[in-house]
């Protein structure tokens, strides 16, 4: 009787596990006609209607303002300051006299240097009549001369000493700030200011790889220095290096433009934009259209199909390959394809990231504001 006795209990068992299971299987059943009966969620995207533009290529590098003339001026000689002749960031013209130094000792030199050409200068003039009469000897004569001679340089040495410590601007320009005082003592080599000449017409240093090294001279480039913002200026392309750094790959060039004191000052960097290239039809994108994986670049199209008889758009997910950056710049708001879309395709721009392939979709109109931004417009 053992035997039916475990029947039994194996036949109990089964009739619970059958009874729990068939709950459960009702309540999994409960629980999807509940979500069925939800409606398929709806996610709002704003739309984006693919179109080509007429797009000059360009690429866009940072340059730095240089001066025309420029100068970094240092006392040969030390001395005393005895006079400084212009105010920290002043306004000099050319051989103004910017710095004295003390000069008394090569003056009381000069004086007596000037002194004895005067009388060497006496003393050949009796020898050369003493010659010319046949009194006096051609020895007495030159050695005359050689003594004048001698005076004449001592006087034009002592001079250009005097000269050496007054320093005088090379050129019109604007000067450094400085501390410089009367009776302050300076040895050879001390840095006494440094000159930014002024000039109608100012220089932009930039450079370009390797693989657009092969801009002409003569062409131009947009300079815009972001004060007041979007402001630019055209400058022409006026020389170039003879070759490429071995180091960074990259050729330096130098364009020239009307300064603007305001607004360029040497030193400065600025935003350099060469034209690359014949101007072409292009495929542009809001940059917040395009998703990026481990697969590539895709964007979501979006597609109206009937469903029971009713009109839904759906988004569809499609591959689409970007133009590379050596091709031509990617501005920050719009991208530029290259193949995957057809102009007047219907996408989602703002809220892309939110949707998956298939996904149903609220399209919202386009912003026309935003499309007149395009490169091109």
């Amino acid at each position: 009787m053992r035997w039916f006795s475990w029947v039994i209990v194996v036949l109990a068992c089964a009739g619970v596990a059958g009874g729990l299971g068939y709950y459960k299987y009702t309540d999994i059943q409960a629980a999807i006609a509940r979500g069925q009966a939800f409606p398929e969620p709806v996610q709002a995207v704003e739309v984006f209607q693919v179109q080509q533009i007429q797009r000059q290529p360009s690429l866009t590098v940072t340059g730095e303002v240089v001066a025309r003339q420029s100068a970094e001026l240092q006392n040969e000689l030390q001395g005393r300051i005895v006079a400084v002749g212009f105010a920290p960031g002043a306004r000099v013209t050319k051989n103004q006299v910017l710095l004295q130094l003390d000069v008394s000792q090569e003056q009381a030199q000069l004086a007596e240097a000037q002194a004895d050409q005067q009388i060497a200068r006496l003393a050949l003039d009796r020898a050369q009549r003493l010659v010319a009469r046949g009194a006096g000897s051609v020895e007495s004569r030159d050695q005359a001369a050689a003594q004048y001679e001698a005076a004449v340089a001592r006087v034009r040495a002592l001079r250009a000493l005097i000269e050496k410590k007054t320093l005088r601007a090379p050129f019109d320009a604007l000067t450094s700030l400085h501390e410089l005082q009367v009776g302050q003592f300076l040895d050879s080599g001390t840095r006494i200011t440094e000159l930014v000449g002024i000039a109608e017409r100012a220089w932009i240093d930039f450079s370009l790889p390797q693989e657009h090294a092969r801009i002409a001279v003569g062409s131009t480039a947009s300079i815009s220095s972001g004060t007041p913002p979007g402001a630019a200026a055209e400058a022409r392309v006026i020389a170039k290096d003879a070759a490429v750094n071995v180091r960074s790959r990259n050729l330096r060039l130098r364009a020239e433009l009307p300064a603007d004191a305001e607004q360029l000052i040497p030193g400065m960097l600025v935003r350099v934009t060469v034209p690359l290239g014949e101007a072409a039809m292009s495929t542009v994108v809001p940059a917040t259209a395009v998703r990026r994986d481990a697969f590539g670049s895709a964007v979501y199209v979006l597609e109206e199909i009937s469903e029971n008889g009713e009109m839904k758009t759906r988004a569809r997910k499609r591959s689409v390959q970007l133009m590379s950056v050596g091709d031509a710049d990617q501005s920050g708001d719009w991208v530029i394809i290259a193949s995957g879309l057809t102009p007047g395709e219907e996408i989602a721009a703002i809220g892309a990231f939110k949707l998956s392939d298939g996904a149903l979709v609220y399209p919202s109109a386009p912003n026309e504001e935003a499309a007149n931004r395009l490169v091109g417009h």
